[in-house]
């Protein structure tokens, strides 16, 4: 399925979930971030969490939410509160026609850091190196990177997105980027941007 997409002439809108049960990083279309804590447990922590995403999904109104895919090698009782968060979200984002993204998580090393086995401190250290600034945790840093990524892709030309080198940008190659009508990404290969 091809969709739609207002504006792309003028620019993506791109707003990136890190999701996490303890801290979910966000980074909105103007690239700013923030982290959702809660002290809440169980279907409480998870609705809160969706509650404050759409929140800021409604204020910011983007064209594509880029969301970090699953972890599959996490274990432990948290990887299924994880993943029913996880599928809460992207629920309800398709129930709400907000198109989306899965950028699974060597992807997203791999643009970061040029590995795709990066361990999420080094990927905090390239995010503040090439954001230029300090992110309040790796939540945070990772949304940015995964808005950066959704950028590359879909709005290259976009003042906020960051050069980066053709060893990062093949992280880029695996998603699975949704089609959207009268867009025709870029080819990865070749040149720093």
């Amino acid at each position: 399925m091809v969709a739609s997409l207002v504006g792309v002439g003028e620019g993506m809108k791109a707003l990136a979930l890190d999701l996490s049960l303890t801290g979910t990083g966000i980074c909105t279309p103007d690239g700013r971030t923030l982290t959702i804590h809660t002290k809440l447990r169980g279907l409480e922590r998870i609705g809160r969490i969706r509650s404050d995403i759409f929140e800021t999904l409604t204020a910011h109104r983007p064209g594509i939410v880029a969301i970090e895919g699953y972890s599959y090698a996490s274990k432990g009782r948290s990887s299924i509160s994880l993943g029913e968060l996880g599928g809460v979200i992207r629920w309800e984002l398709w129930r709400n026609h907000w198109l989306y993204v899965d950028i699974p998580p060597a992807c997203r090393a791999k643009y970061a850091t040029g590995r795709g086995n990066a361990p999420k401190d080094l990927v905090l250290q390239h995010a503040c190196t090439r954001a230029g600034r300090v992110f309040e945790d790796n939540n945070q840093a990772d949304a940015w990177w995964l808005h950066q990524m959704a950028l590359a892709h879909y709005a290259p030309d976009d003042p906020l997105c960051v050069s980066m080198p053709v060893v990062n940008r093949r992280g880029l190659a695996g998603v699975d980027w949704p089609e959207i009508a009268g867009f025709d990404p870029p080819p990865y290969q070749g040149g720093t941007k």
